[in-house]
């Protein structure tokens, strides 16, 4: 007597949807992971800084202003392991191309995620100084959050988020490609997006709208609404360098 055995139809392949989207979903959900973290500290501390301010004087200034910078570069750096998964990425059947794209998507997102938090906890913030008694005012008068005119100050924070985001990402891409020493040696560049949004954001006297700006030979002109054009243009460009240079990676011998 002999077993027959049948041979069964193997099953039909699993469609795991567009290589960008499964970037997007597992480079975003990384950062969702860390950032719900950092800003229940960032709370926190915030509840702290004021409790302690508030016990030895009576509170002049905005707290939460001050995450402005933390947000800032925490976001910067969960860029940069965003940067590290990519070997990953590729290795588990994500293309270059998706990677770079799902990445980039990532970066726009947790702009969005953080500026709107910090304005959300500002706007939050005021009402209950003034309740207290407390004034929440300005630290300086350049670059500081207002907590009125919370549109420009969200489309403010946005802009530089997503110009600080693409940074990580295009730091992550110097050192991967050209190691420690000529990475380094290219932080001027590869910080400049975040650095030149920052210096268009926070110019005296307004932000992101009319004032004078100094040019070489005591020259100035009032580039008014065309801020935040230059500042998108400057995401743009970066946008474009972190697309190609991700597409064009090269996995190093032992991650291949």
């Amino acid at each position: 007597m002999s077993a027959t055995t049948v041979a069964r139809p193997a099953p039909p392949a699993r469609d795991l949807g567009p290589h960008w989207r499964r970037s997007f979903d597992m480079t975003m959900g990384m950062c969702l992971y860390v950032a719900k973290w950092f800003l229940l500290i960032m709370v926190v501390l915030g509840v702290a800084a004021t409790l302690v301010y508030a016990y030895y004087a009576t509170p002049q200034v905005s707290i939460v202003q001050f995450g402005r910078q933390a947000g800032l570069w925490f976001a910067f750096s969960l860029m940069i392991m965003c940067g590290v998964l990519t070997p990953a990425l590729v290795m588990n059947g994500i293309t270059r191309a998706g990677v770079a794209v799902g990445s980039l998507l990532t970066a726009l997102g947790l702009a969005a995620l953080f500026s709107a938090g910090l304005v959300g906890l500002l706007l939050l913030e005021r009402p209950l100084f003034e309740a207290l008694g407390w004034r929440a005012g300005l630290a300086d008068g350049a670059g500081a959050l207002a907590t009125t005119h919370w549109p420009e100050q969200l489309l403010g924070l946005f802009l530089l988020y997503c110009a600080g985001n693409v940074s990580g990402l295009l730091v992550h891409a110097a050192y991967y490609r050209l190691g420690g020493l000529w990475g380094t040696v290219a932080l001027p560049l590869t910080l400049s997006p975040v650095l030149l949004v920052a210096v268009l954001g926070t110019r005296p006297q307004a932000l992101w709208g009319s004032a004078q700006d100094a040019l070489p030979g005591d020259l100035s002109v009032d580039l008014g609404a065309w801020h935040p054009v230059l500042a998108v243009a400057i995401i743009a460009v970066a946008s474009l360098a972190h697309l190609r240079l991700t597409r064009t990676l090269t996995l190093a011998p032992k991650e291949s």
